[in-house]
């Protein structure tokens, strides 16, 4: 029987660094042109990244990994 292939996905590793980049960006961007409280997000993600690399734990992999593009759709998929 052929394997049945759904569409190709992000690796979720990817996808928090792609997550967490564009926070710590945002959160730069914002306090040099609005308001300097602004730097707080970049520096709870910065601070949450370290949490994440000393607990080998991370929040923002656990919330992206139940996001409804990373749901399995029932097929029969080959992890390679």
């Amino acid at each position: 029987m052929p394997v049945v292939r759904g569409k190709k996905a992000m690796s979720l590793e990817r996808q928090v660094r792609i997550a967490a980049g564009s926070l710590v960006l945002l959160g730069a961007v914002l306090g040099g042109f609005v308001h300097p409280g602004f730097i707080v997000v970049s520096a709870f993600v910065g601070a949450g990244l370290v949490f994440a690399g000393i607990s080998d734990t991370c929040g923002m992999g656990i919330i992206l990994a139940r996001m409804p593009w990373n749901q399995c759709d029932g097929i029969s998929r080959d992890i390679t």
